[in-house]
Parts: structure tokens; C-alpha cells; sequence
């Protein structure tokens, strides 16, 4: 067992060696331009580069935990591949068959790997263990966890978020989908009344026109009554089926043109209504928080959209307005809260 100032005089050697070797550039050893194209270690350059690297990397290494025959083994390496560094160095073209010099020390090193690398592997792979700290590495994977595990946190609160915003952005398209489309509907029944009230303003004029008229035309047949008496019983026929004629095709151009007013009239109470009705229906069903009365209501307003209703310009054959669909939710809300006597 080798005193412990030996060991570390033997550690400190190699890494001096060590040192040296890394800084040693392996293209350089080429020679090309100081020797010749034939005649040069271009080939070696691989295998100098292979060794260097090894020597490169145990170079920045702590190797105060090896042992004295590590140390040994590394010293060894380092002066085999200082040798063959030399020997390149040294080499000169001025000697007895130059060539086959050259290519000897060429094979020299191509074999040297083995040896060189056998002695230092060891030592870099147990060196490699200290170098790492995995004490480090958990303790950063374990923050990288919790940071993980926080974002992912994050992004889920982000999606419920997102989620929330995107149900409400989806209700308030819907409610305004809906308001669009009553208000739509109203507008349709707001043009056609306005449609029906010009209408019923054309033939108003035509009856008082025609009615007019007609009251000249009574007036004008009663003055010739006066003034003109048949003398035969065929002018006397003549002249009263004349007056009949005009008359009766006046009174019925007043009948007509009335009843075509009161049609207009009668559309454009109709539509005015159903149009009121549309624009209070939102109105009422938000008043109220109970599903059956929204449904009654909801049946009002579309019988006063689909449903004919009496306005007062059409006969007394008009359909009176029911307000059964109103009482029977009600009805059975009544019901539901009487409890049942046997």
C-alpha cells in the first residue's frame, strides 16, 4: 500500500501530463507542410485525436480519490502517447529510407490505442460518477415537478376559465339570437300593417269618392223628376229602370269600396297587434320565474302571431279571444300546492 504523499505526488504527475497532452492539437501532428505530400503523419491524426480527447477530458477531472495504481496506469498512458508525440515531432526527412520510418511510427500509433485507452477509461468513468451531482439533479427535477404541477394548475384554471366566458359568450349569442328573431318577426308585422293602413287610406277615398257620386247622381235623377214626366207607359219604364241602374251600380261601388276599407282596416289592427304582442314578450317571460306560466305565455303570443283576433271591422263571426291557456297553468300550479284530502 503506497504512503499517502507518495499517492498524491503520483496524482499530481499525472495530471501535469494530463495537462500537457490537452493542450496538444492533433491536426498539427500532420506534418504536411514541413515534411512532404508522400511522407507525413496525416493518417495518424484520427487516432491522435481519439487519445487527446480522452486526455482532454480526464484533464478537467478531480482525480485526488484514485488510487496510487490508477495514478500509475494514468502516468503510463501518458508517457506512451508522449512518446509517439515526440517521435512525430522529432521525425526528419534527412535519414536512411525515410518512408519506412514514417510508416512504422504510423502503425506504432494506430496500436497504441488500446494500451492508452485501457489505462485511462477507468479512471474517466469513475471520475464521471464524482463529477455528477445527483443530489443536484433531483433537486431539480423536483422543482421542474412542482413547476409543472403549478402551470398545470394554471392552465386548467385558465381552461375552466375559458370555459365559463365561452357559456356565457354562447347564452348571450342565444338571447340574441332570440331577441333578433322576435324582433324580426315584429318588423314583418310592422310593415305589413303599415302596408294595410296605406291600402286602407286608398279605398277610404274611394268610397267617399263613389259615395259622392252617388249622392250627385240621386241628386241629379231627383231634379229631372221635376222636370221630365214620360207620356207612355215605355218612356215611364224606361226612365225608372235607367235611374235603377245608376243607382243601384253606385250603391254597389259604395258597398264594395266600404267593405275593402274595412278590410284594410280589420289586417292592419290585426298586424299592429301581433307586433305589439312580439315586442311585450320578452318582457313578460322574464317577469316570471315559473316554466308553465312562460309556456302559457308563450302560447299567447303565438296565437297573436297565427291567430286571427275580432277588431271591430269584421263581422260577428270573429273568434273572441280565450284566456284558457293563462288559467290552466295556473290552475295547476294551485293544485299542486293544495294537498290531497282523502
Amino acid at each position: 500500500m503506497a504512503e499517502p504523499a507518495t499517492r498524491e505526488e503520483k496524482i499530481l504527475d499525472a495530471e501535469s501530463s494530463l495537462k500537457e497532452l490537452a493542450e496538444i492539437d492533433a491536426n498539427r501532428l500532420a506534418r504536411t507542410e514541413d515534411l512532404s505530400k508522400s511522407i507525413n503523419f496525416a493518417e495518424s491524426v484520427p487516432a491522435f485525436d481519439e487519445m487527446l480527447h480522452i486526455c482532454k477530458e480526464l484533464a478537467g477531472r478531480d482525480l485526488k480519490r484514485l488510487t496510487s495504481q490508477q495514478a500509475d496506469r494514468i502516468r503510463n498512458a501518458c508517457k506512451t502517447l508522449q512518446s509517439l508525440v515526440d517521435k512525430v515531432q522529432t521525425f526528419d526527412l534527412n535519414q536512411d529510407k525515410p518512408l519506412d520510418a514514417c510508416n512504422q511510427i504510423i502503425q506504432e500509433i494506430d496500436t497504441a490505442y488500446d494500451s492508452v485507452a485501457e489505462n485511462l477509461l477507468l479512471p474517466l468513468a469513475f471520475t464521471a460518477t464524482q463529477a455528477t451531482d445527483f443530489t443536484k439533479i433531483e433537486r431539480e427535477a423536483k422543482g421542474f415537478h412542482a413547476t409543472m404541477k403549478s402551470q398545470s394548475e394554471d392552465m386548467q384554471k385558465s381552461l375552466n376559465k375559458v370555459k365559463h366566458e365561452a357559456a356565457q359568450a354562447l347564452e348571450a349569442v342565444k338571447e340574441q339570437a332570440a331577441e333578433a328573431g322576435v324582433s324580426t318577426s315584429a318588423v314583418i308585422f310592422e310593415q305589413a300593417c303599415a302596408s294595410h293602413k296605406e291600402n286602407a287610406g286608398k279605398w277610404f277615398i274611394a268610397t267617399v269618392a263613389v259615395l259622392a257620386m252617388t249622392l250627385l247622381a240621386s241628386s241629379g235623377l231627383l231634379v229631372i223628376s221635376f222636370y221630365y214626366t214620360p207620356t207612355t207607359v215605355p218612356e215611364a219604364i224606361q226612365f225608372v229602370v235607367a235611374k235603377l241602374f245608376v243607382l243601384s251600380t253606385l250603391s254597389y261601388g259604395v258597398f264594395w269600396c266600404a267593405k275593402q276599407y274595412k278590410a284594410e282596416r280589420h289586417n292592419q289592427t290585426v298586424n299592429q297587434h301581433r307586433a305589439d304582442a312580439l315586442k311585450t314578450f320578452r318582457a313578460f317571460v322574464e317577469g316570471s320565474t315559473d316554466t308553465q306560466i312562460r309556456d302559457a305565455i308563450l302560447v299567447q303570443a303565438a296565437q297573436a302571431a297565427f291567430i286571427g283576433r275580432p277588431t271591430g271591422y269584421d263581422g260577428p263571426d270573429g273568434d273572441s279571444p280565450t284566456i284558457v291557456p293563462i288559467l290552466e297553468p295556473l290552475t295547476r300550479t294551485v293544485t299542486k300546492e293544495i294537498p290531497a284530502h282523502s
